[in-house]
């Protein structure tokens, strides 16, 4: 409509460019990851739930509550998700729709579990609100992390599979392209997620059961859709390519 049927350049920009706000803006952030996560999170009183820390015999009952852990959590995670869903809407947008759908699939799958299948930490959050560590910053932070969560979010992880979704896009596109800096990104998105990943466990909000669910569901959600959606892209080809590789 904008421009009289023609294939331009800035048409096929714009027309990726709307379909990953569309649905890494809209869809992923805005519907499932707010709206639908803060619904499923108002469905059972609070302290009800399953716990499943039963199916590690006690290991993480054991594991020891390090507020420090919360850099991963807030201050890594989230400006991974962000500078990763930022590159690939708008600078190699093609390649972006494997990650927005990977995005809005994952988390609907998860909305799912949390409606059928709530589970909780709500026993080891109140147990250490009862004992808390006064004068830490690190530990405010947390329990400010508590206090504006739900939790009845957990199975399956969306900190896991959010970051393993990230990682996973990073190193594919190491392999398109086998640059340094690319190399680099995917190698520094490894460390954040597998810090991602024990931060919900040292910060007593998930399960290990949700951290593989959540993982997986990443994994598995993911990998067919990068094969899908960046085989018919050249390994040369970029957000910038000519207009005749449109879809």
């Amino acid at each position: 409509m904008f421009f009289r049927g023609k294939s331009t350049k800035s048409s096929v920009y714009l027309a990726y460019a709307i379909g990953n706000l569309i649905l890494m803006l809209f869809l992923f952030y805005i519907l499932l990851n707010n709206i639908a996560y803060d619904w499923t999170g108002s469905l059972y009183p609070v302290g009800s739930g399953f716990r499943l820390d039963f199916l590690t015999g006690g290991l993480e009952d054991a594991i020891p509550f390090v507020p420090q852990m919360v850099i991963f959590y807030v201050y890594l995670f989230y400006p991974m998700v962000i500078l990763t869903m930022l590159y690939f809407a708008f600078v190699d947008y093609k390649r972006g729709y494997a990650l927005g759908w990977s995005l809005v699939i994952i988390n609907a799958i998860a909305a799912v579990f949390y409606v059928f299948f709530p589970v909780s930490v709500y026993w080891w959050h109140q147990e250490f609100l009862a004992h808390p560590i006064v004068g830490n910053f690190w530990a405010t932070e947390t329990y400010n992390v508590w206090a504006g969560d739900t939790t009845f979010n957990c199975f399956p992880s969306l900190h896991a599979a959010v970051s393993v979704i990230c990682f996973y896009t990073w190193y594919q596109y190491s392999k398109v392209k086998a640059l340094g800096a690319t190399k680099i990104l995917a190698i520094v998105s490894f460390v954040i997620t597998v810090g991602v990943i024990l931060s919900t466990l040292f910060l007593k909000q998930h399960y290990v059961a949700d951290e593989i669910a959540g993982i997986v569901l990443a994994l598995g959600v993911g990998a067919p859709l990068f094969r899908y959606f960046w085989k018919p892209l050249k390994p040369a080809e970029s957000g910038n390519a000519p207009v005749t590789r449109m879809a």
